[in-house]
């Protein structure tokens, strides 16, 4: 099933810290056949609405890898 036809996240939760859906190890993004960006939680398979990635989470937060490990996959070769 493409992302663009996955349903929205359910539970996110208002955060005041850095621990935001952004800031998750399973948040990615990507585009649909429209050029439109969705926003889609890896872990739950889900999107994840536009704004709530800046101010909210769910009870899957996990620390981002590279920042655990100093891995960053976009420049591996």
């Amino acid at each position: 099933m493409a992302e663009e036809e996955w349903d929205f996240v359910e539970g996110l939760k208002r955060t005041k810290t850095a621990r935001v859906c952004m800031t998750c190890q399973h948040f990615t993004y990507v585009t649909d056949r429209d050029c439109r960006t969705l926003l889609t939680c890896g872990f739950q398979k889900c999107l994840v609405p536009h704004g709530e990635h800046l101010t909210k989470k769910c009870r899957d937060w996990m620390v981002r890898r590279e920042v655990e490990v100093g891995w960053c996959p976009e420049v591996a070769s």
